[in-house]
Protein backbone atom coordinates (compact mmCIF):
# COMPACT_ATOMS: atom_id res chain seq x y z
CA UNK A 1 0.00 0.00 0.00
CA UNK A 2 2.74 2.50 0.93
CA UNK A 3 5.43 1.20 -1.42
CA UNK A 4 6.63 4.68 -2.20
CA UNK A 5 8.19 4.83 1.30
CA UNK A 6 10.50 1.91 0.53
CA UNK A 7 12.72 0.77 -2.27
CA UNK A 8 15.11 2.63 -4.46
CA UNK A 9 14.86 5.59 -6.80
CA UNK A 10 17.24 5.94 -9.72
CA UNK A 11 18.50 9.36 -10.79
CA UNK A 12 15.93 9.96 -13.52
CA UNK A 13 12.99 9.20 -11.21
CA UNK A 14 14.60 11.32 -8.49
CA UNK A 15 14.98 14.41 -10.69
CA UNK A 16 11.44 14.06 -12.05
CA UNK A 17 10.19 13.89 -8.44
CA UNK A 18 12.24 16.94 -7.45
CA UNK A 19 10.91 19.00 -10.37
CA UNK A 20 7.32 17.94 -9.65
CA UNK A 21 7.69 18.83 -5.97
CA UNK A 22 9.04 22.28 -6.86
CA UNK A 23 6.18 22.88 -9.33
CA UNK A 24 3.52 21.71 -6.86
CA UNK A 25 5.03 23.85 -4.09
CA UNK A 26 5.04 26.89 -6.39
CA UNK A 27 1.40 26.34 -7.40
CA UNK A 28 0.37 25.90 -3.76
CA UNK A 29 2.19 29.12 -2.93
CA UNK A 30 0.43 30.99 -5.74
CA UNK A 31 -2.92 29.89 -4.35
CA UNK A 32 -1.80 30.81 -0.82
CA UNK A 33 -2.02 27.24 0.48
CA UNK A 34 1.02 27.14 2.78
CA UNK A 35 -0.71 24.64 5.05
CA UNK A 36 -0.10 22.00 2.38
CA UNK A 37 3.62 22.63 2.86
CA UNK A 38 3.83 19.82 5.41
CA UNK A 39 2.75 17.30 2.77
CA UNK A 40 5.34 18.66 0.34
CA UNK A 41 8.02 18.43 3.04
CA UNK A 42 7.12 14.81 3.78
CA UNK A 43 7.21 13.91 0.09
CA UNK A 44 10.57 15.68 -0.26
CA UNK A 45 12.00 13.60 2.59
CA UNK A 46 10.56 10.41 1.05
CA UNK A 47 12.21 11.34 -2.26
CA UNK A 48 15.54 11.80 -0.47
CA UNK A 49 15.16 8.50 1.39
CA UNK A 50 14.43 6.49 -1.75
CA UNK A 51 17.46 8.04 -3.46
CA UNK A 52 19.65 7.36 -0.41
CA UNK A 53 18.56 3.72 -0.61
CA UNK A 54 19.71 3.59 -4.24
CA UNK A 55 23.20 4.71 -3.21
CA UNK A 56 23.11 2.10 -0.41
CA UNK A 57 22.82 4.56 2.46
CA UNK A 58 20.28 4.52 5.27
CA UNK A 59 17.35 6.89 4.98
CA UNK A 60 18.42 8.38 8.30
CA UNK A 61 21.04 10.36 6.37
CA UNK A 62 18.12 12.57 5.27
CA UNK A 63 17.97 13.82 8.85
CA UNK A 64 21.33 15.62 8.50
CA UNK A 65 20.15 18.62 6.46
CA UNK A 66 16.97 18.81 8.55
CA UNK A 67 18.94 18.84 11.81
CA UNK A 68 21.24 21.45 10.32
CA UNK A 69 18.20 23.67 9.64
CA UNK A 70 17.06 23.29 13.25
CA UNK A 71 20.57 24.15 14.45
CA UNK A 72 20.59 27.22 12.20
CA UNK A 73 17.19 28.31 13.53
CA UNK A 74 18.41 27.86 17.11
CA UNK A 75 21.56 29.85 16.40
CA UNK A 76 19.51 32.55 14.71
CA UNK A 77 17.29 32.93 17.76
CA UNK A 78 20.20 32.69 20.21
CA UNK A 79 22.44 35.22 18.46
CA UNK A 80 19.83 37.43 16.82
CA UNK A 81 17.33 37.66 19.63
CA UNK A 82 15.09 40.71 19.55
CA UNK A 83 16.56 42.04 16.28
CA UNK A 84 15.62 38.87 14.42
CA UNK A 85 12.16 38.78 15.99
CA UNK A 86 11.62 42.41 14.91
CA UNK A 87 12.69 41.49 11.36
CA UNK A 88 10.28 38.54 11.32
CA UNK A 89 7.43 40.77 12.52
CA UNK A 90 8.36 43.27 9.78
CA UNK A 91 8.16 40.50 7.18
CA UNK A 92 4.72 39.46 8.44
CA UNK A 93 3.39 43.03 8.31
CA UNK A 94 5.14 44.03 5.04
CA UNK A 95 7.01 46.79 6.87
CA UNK A 96 9.97 47.29 4.53
CA UNK A 97 11.45 50.10 6.61
CA UNK A 98 12.00 47.73 9.55
CA UNK A 99 13.91 45.28 7.37
CA UNK A 100 17.07 47.39 7.32
CA UNK A 101 18.43 46.32 10.71
CA UNK A 102 21.05 43.75 11.73
CA UNK A 103 18.34 41.19 12.52
CA UNK A 104 17.16 41.20 8.92
CA UNK A 105 20.73 40.77 7.66
CA UNK A 106 21.34 37.87 10.04
CA UNK A 107 18.05 36.29 9.01
CA UNK A 108 19.00 36.53 5.31
CA UNK A 109 22.43 35.02 5.93
CA UNK A 110 20.97 32.08 7.87
CA UNK A 111 18.19 31.57 5.30
CA UNK A 112 20.78 31.55 2.49
CA UNK A 113 22.92 29.03 4.39
CA UNK A 114 19.87 26.80 4.87
CA UNK A 115 19.05 26.95 1.16
CA UNK A 116 22.64 26.14 0.21
CA UNK A 117 22.59 23.06 2.46
CA UNK A 118 19.17 21.87 1.22
CA UNK A 119 19.96 22.41 -2.46
CA UNK A 120 23.47 21.02 -2.04
CA UNK A 121 22.12 17.82 -0.50
CA UNK A 122 19.49 17.55 -3.23
CA UNK A 123 22.04 18.04 -6.01
CA UNK A 124 24.55 15.66 -4.41
CA UNK A 125 21.89 12.94 -4.23
CA UNK A 126 20.86 13.53 -7.82
CA UNK A 127 24.44 13.42 -9.09
CA UNK A 128 25.62 10.36 -7.15
CA UNK A 129 25.56 7.10 -9.05
CA UNK A 130 23.36 4.40 -7.58
CA UNK A 131 24.54 0.95 -6.58
CA UNK A 132 24.84 -1.49 -9.47
CA UNK A 133 22.79 -4.61 -8.88
CA UNK A 134 21.03 -5.53 -5.67
CA UNK A 135 21.85 -3.83 -2.40
CA UNK A 136 20.39 -4.11 1.10
CA UNK A 137 17.35 -2.06 -0.01
CA UNK A 138 16.39 -4.34 -2.86
CA UNK A 139 16.94 -4.77 -6.56
CA UNK A 140 17.84 -1.83 -8.77
CA UNK A 141 14.82 0.19 -9.89
CA UNK A 142 13.52 -0.19 -13.41
CA UNK A 143 14.17 2.88 -15.55
CA UNK A 144 11.09 5.04 -16.06
CA UNK A 145 11.76 5.43 -19.77
CA UNK A 146 13.47 2.55 -21.48
CA UNK A 147 15.78 3.50 -24.38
Amino acid sequence: MFDFFTGRSERQEYWISVVLLIVVAAVLNIFDMQTAGAAITIMWIVTWIRRLHDVNLSGWWAALPILFLFALAGALIAFGGDDVMAALRAIETDNEAALAGPGANLFLIVAAAGLVVQFGFTIWLGAKKGTDGNNRFGPPPEPLFKP
